[in-house]
């Protein structure tokens, strides 16, 4: 124990009190330090106009909401925040999701853009996804772009 505490704290008690307190002190810190160091490096969240999403696990946010999306979903709406407001074509989907842009059945295409819906609508985002027939999808814009 430093001299300092000693001096100015009248009984050891209160000393032990103090070291205490700084001893959680710094561990807090330390801690802080620790999960600074951790998402140091770490990409920006892509901004999807009314909301968030981070392209490493896709997790969506709104507000204070969140969500972690499938791989599929995140890919297909990852693609979409990405190439807004231009159009993203059903293949280049089939690219993203499957690795290849070969025919693939378009119902599998459907049933992963009915599930991201799905899953856009617990967080009130329903609508974002534009369905460009014959082309491909796009994401609305919004009304301030």
């Amino acid at each position: 124990m430093s001299n300092f505490l000693k001096d100015i704290l009248p009984t050891r008690g209160y000393q032990l009190q103090v070291i205490s307190l700084l001893s959680s002190q710094s561990r807090l810190l330390a801690r802080i330090q620790n999960l600074l160091r951790r998402f140091e490096g770490q990409p920006e969240l892509v901004d999807g106009g009314s909301f968030l999403l981070d392209p490493n696990t896709y997790t969506l946010y709104k507000d204070s909401q969140s969500l972690l999306l499938s791989s599929n979903e995140g890919k297909i709406l990852l693609a979409l925040v990405e190439n807004r407001p231009e159009i993203v074509s059903k293949s280049r989907l089939g690219e993203l999701l499957w690795g290849t842009n070969q025919y693939i059945d378009e119902n599998a295409l459907q049933v992963n853009l009915t599930r991201l819906r799905k899953t856009l609508r617990q967080l009130n985002l329903d609508h974002q996804i534009e369905t460009i027939r014959g082309h491909g999808y796009r994401l609305r814009r919004q009304e301030n772009q």
